[in-house]
């Protein structure tokens, strides 16, 4: 039915401002039909109805008729016609069609109501979203976000120096409401389920690449964040990010980012569980598996809890539940601390604090404030286009017309760069998409409601810091394991067969969690692309072609050699 629904917009129909509700009759007939395959569509109008009849293998199966716009105006009886026919058991598709004069003025307007706005607005019913649904996304995603404030703070403070003290405090405040700032500008901006937060990595290179290694004061670094934030604003507004990242990002790269960053964060995860730990010989071990590390099995009891939720059970907001289980348990144990405080004043002492004493060309540090901005721009490009890719493409909106065109794809570049912006005038390092968002939308968020809850509860969160920062890591390390295995599925659609695609995905996924970077993986795979590229084109003197009709090239050699050898 879904098939002859979507066959119907393409072939009579296309594209029109409003919609119209669609009555399936005849399900008997649709039922006898074997193989359904769209052969005839006959159209019969009539003053303020329209028939639509679709025959399928040789037999009229199926007939539409117009009952009224759903959207913007739609009248009180179609709708209650329509909810009749629903309630009956029939099938309500919708198809484009811009509404008649009388419907225009017959009852009351849909999105006349507050929740009707918000829901045209953000497209919440139009992706198959509700409000109930993205309010829960935003809390998971809230939640396994949340570890930024304790962890942001604890890097950004050794960039001090004597007599010239980074407060944490006062990071903490700059981290929380930067997200917050983020997550509000991306979710009305873009209107995707993509959250922002002041980054991972980012934030090491602010500390001890440039800081400790140059010499450089937190002031100054916190200028180069303003800089570098102007400049991705600036190139994100003008499709500049965009076009440097379509052009050195190849589809098969795409797909290999995304299955990286969930190994990525299936590490991290389980980092912080414990399960994984350093060792001088090996590098990394399996962890204390002794009962004298109870928070381990308190993580690895949290982990089988939400997995069972997920499996056998239809209750929403699993991961929620076993994180609000975990903590639960570990305060009530002793196995963590109880919150010292409930309530707490922001610490603004580091607000208005950059320093671009730097910039001067003769003080002898304008080449490394130059170079930390040019690194801290390229480095939020890359890592942002492989991570918005991944994650909706994870959410389903990788070509949608909307949250998939280039146009949103600039916009989520320009909101990050606002948001390093905000963050570079309150004192914290650049902010980048969030690859935790992905666990907001494998809870089912689908548009900018998501990032907008995860704002509020960072909003929330820099008054009521003492009790979110007392959760334990294991409850916050299991949803990124969790989310790292969603996160898998991409590797199948790469040919494994192909050298030339698999040797680029191969070196991305492997490098980023290897060397703890998404950014230095992501580099290693353009590289290892562009080398292959180059020889896959100088091959035989073939003419010098770009980098997708290359990989086109590629995948039908592919295809040819195995067609050739009789593999299907």
């Amino acid at each position: 039915q879904a098939s002859a629904v979507r066959s119907l917009e393409r072939e009579d129909l296309g594209a029109s401002p409003g919609y119209t509700a669609a009555m399936i009759h005849s399900l008997g007939a649709m039922s006898q039909v074997s193989a359904p395959r769209l052969d005839e569509v006959k159209v019969e109008r009539g003053a303020n109805r329209r028939n639509t009849f679709a025959t399928f293998g040789g037999r009229r199966a199926l007939s539409f008729e117009s009952m009224g716009s759903l959207e913007p105006r739609t009248s009180a009886r179609s709708m209650a016609m329509g909810e009749s026919w629903r309630r009956l058991g029939f099938v309500q598709a919708e198809l484009s069609e811009s509404p008649t004069a009388d419907e225009a003025t017959d009852g009351p307007a849909l999105s006349d109501t507050p929740l009707g706005r918000i829901d045209h607005f953000f497209q919440v019913s139009k992706r198959g979203s509700s409000f109930p649904r993205e309010v829960r996304a935003g809390c998971i995603a809230f939640m396994t976000m949340s570890y930024i404030m304790v962890v942001n703070p604890a890097i950004l403070s050794k960039a001090s120096s004597p007599g010239n003290v980074f407060e944490e405090t006062s990071i903490l405040t700059a981290t929380t409401l930067t997200a917050a700032f983020g997550c509000v500008t991306i979710g009305l901006l873009s209107r995707v389920p993509l959250a922002i937060m002041p980054g991972m990595g980012l934030n090491a290179y602010f500390t001890f690449s440039f800081c400790q290694k140059t010499g450089a004061t937190w002031q100054e670094a916190l200028s180069v964040c303003f800089v570098s934030g102007v400049l991705l604003a600036v190139l994100g507004g003008l499709g500049v990010c965009d076009l440097l990242a379509s052009q050195l990002l190849s589809e098969h790269l795409k797909k290999a980012i995304t299955v990286a960053i969930g190994v990525f964060q299936a590490f991290i995860g389980f980092q912080e569980m414990g399960l994984v730990v350093a060792s001088p010989r090996t590098l990394v071990e399996l962890g204390d598996l002794s009962t004298s590390n109870p928070m381990l099995y308190l993580g690895i009891a949290g982990f089988c809890l939400i997995v069972i939720l997920l499996i056998a059970t239809s209750v929403p907001g699993e991961m929620l539940i076993g994180m609000l289980v975990m903590s639960a348990v570990a305060w009530a144990t002793g196995l963590a601390d109880m919150p010292e405080g409930f309530v707490s004043v922001p610490d603004f002492r580091s607000a208005f604090e950059f320093s671009f004493a730097g910039w001067d060309p003769q003080g002898g540090k304008l080449g490394t404030m130059m170079i930390g901005t040019i690194v801290f721009v390229f480095v939020a490009i890359f890592d942002m286009a492989g991570v918005q890719y991944g994650l909706l493409g994870l959410a389903g909106l990788q070509k949608d017309g909307g949250a998939g065109c280039a146009g949103a794809r600039n916009r989520n570049f320009a909101s990050t760069g606002l948001a390093t912006v905000f963050g570079a005038c309150l004192g914290t390092s650049p902010a980048i998409i969030a690859t935790e968002s992905c666990a907001g939308i494998v809870e089912g968020g689908k548009t900018g409601l998501m990032p907008i809850v995860v704002g509020v509860l960072f909003l929330l969160s820099t008054f009521f810091a003492p009790v979110l920062c007392a959760m334990p890591a294991a409850a916050t390390s299991v949803p990124m394991i969790i989310v790292g295995a969603f996160m898998m599925s991409p590797a199948k659609d790469i040919d494994w067969n192909n050298p030339r695609l698999a040797f680029p995905a191969f070196i991305t996924i492997t490098m980023v969690p290897l060397t703890y970077s998404i950014h230095g993986g992501i580099v290693a795979g353009i590289l290892v692309d562009k080398l292959l590229w180059l020889a896959t084109d100088f091959r035989c003197g073939a003419p010098l072609r770009s980098a997708p009709e290359a990989e086109s090239s590629a995948a039908e050699e592919s295809a040819s050699e195995s067609t050739e050898s009789g593999d299907p």
